[in-house]
């Protein structure tokens, strides 16, 4: 029997090649004539550097910088392609995970350090740069990296706005027509949103990073006065852009200013993992991450993999923290199996990832030494 387990990340707890290395542990034991593949998975969020690092061989860069609350940390970026492209996960700058939850507020925070991590690959001469966009702290549509880069963002009095997350404030923007036009750029997401509406930026991303209702139309309205000035300016409409809500904005704003081209994350990690091959002849097809909802329908890793097993006709299973129960029914129609871990609080199923994942893990065994007798 060919197993392949292919998790995504369990976001602030287990990333995904170490989630895929302990299913694959626990399965062996109970499974002695199986066949296991090994091929974690990411969507452009949390994670995605270790897992490109895993498939594409290159040169890891590390360089001194800002968390979004100011601590100095090192971030990295993987040269790769003969030094003519770079790899940058923007969460590993300006990711949530950076902040304790009791300070979480996308209000106070940009993508600065982004910016400044882009500008040191394209210093060492990159011609390519592909930007993972997933685990943004921000809901700054872009200016702290577009300013890193030199755009310069304009408050009423012509001065030049430098304070965190400013998008209420500016009243015009100058930048170098053309900007790094010889670069180009990729972002990855995992999802289709666009800037702005119910199902935007704000009222859909940004109560987890610790938004409250009434901060929610502020960077409502903040990004509304960004697009409506950018649309001044460049004869764009960035709200009409598929994808454009994700990372806070910031994939309409650089689409718009670089040109960047938004590309959906699990498709990229697809091609670079060929994972078409891989799973044909297969049996199962095992994956997971911290929480199934409706989102995950919206183009999360898992739901791509079970698309792809399904149609394959494989036995599609997920194992995770825990589930949407209002989400069930569209869930089923591609999850054949769907193992949540015995029910525990978020805190605990974060603190405690290892232990529960091996506890599941060995619970989907017996389920599927069960089936194979059955059968």
């Amino acid at each position: 029997m060919k197993i392949i387990v292919s998790p995504n990340s369990y976001k602030e707890s287990l990333s995904s090649i170490d989630a895929a290395n302990i299913i694959i542990s626990v399965l062996k034991k109970h499974l002695n004539n199986s066949q296991f593949i090994d091929l974690p998975i990411a969507d452009g969020g949390d994670g995605s550097f270790d897992v490109f690092s895993k498939y594409v061989n290159g040169i890891t860069i590390t360089k001194k910088t800002l968390s979004p609350t100011g601590e100095k940390i090192n971030s990295k970026y993987l040269l790769f392609d003969n030094g003519k492209a770079a790899f940058i996960e923007l969460s590993d700058s300006s990711g949530l995970k950076l902040v304790k939850k009791d300070f979480r507020n996308p209000l106070m925070y940009n993508s600065y350090s982004t910016g400044e991590i882009i500008l040191s690959a394209i210093k060492k001469g990159v011609k390519k740069i592909i930007l993972a966009l997933g685990g943004s702290a921000t809901v700054d549509g872009g200016i702290g990296i577009l300013s890193a880069l030199g755009v310069k963002f304009l408050n009423k009095d012509g001065n030049v706005l430098k304070r965190k997350n400013f998008i209420n404030e500016i009243s015009k923007i100058e930048y170098e027509k053309n900007l790094f036009s010889n670069i180009e750029f990729t972002l990855l997401t995992d999802v289709k949103n666009k800037l702005l509406g119910k199902n935007g930026a704000s009222y859909v991303f940004s109560k987890q990073k610790g938004a409250t209702k009434l901060q929610m139309d502020e960077l409502e309205n903040g990004l509304l006065n960004l697009s409506n000035i950018t649309k001044q300016k460049i004869k764009v409409n960035p709200e009409m852009i598929v994808g454009g809500g994700s990372a806070g904005g910031i994939a309409a704003f650089l689409k718009v200013f670089l040109n960047a081209k938004i590309y959906s994350g699990t498709d990229f990690f697809f091609k670079i993992m060929n994972f078409e091959k891989h799973i044909n002849n297969a049996n199962i097809l095992i994956t997971g991450e911290g929480n199934l909802d409706f989102q995950t329908l919206q183009g999360k890793a898992p739901f791509e993999v079970a698309k792809k097993g399904k149609k394959k006709g494989l036995l599609t299973i997920a194992l995770v923290a825990s589930v949407d129960s209002n989400a069930y029914y569209e869930l089923n129609k591609f999850f054949d199996i769907i193992i949540p871990f015995r029910k525990k609080s978020t805190k605990y199923s974060i603190q405690n990832a290892k232990k529960l994942i091996k506890e599941e893990s060995k619970r989907l065994a017996e389920i599927i030494d069960l089936s194979e007798k059955i059968i």
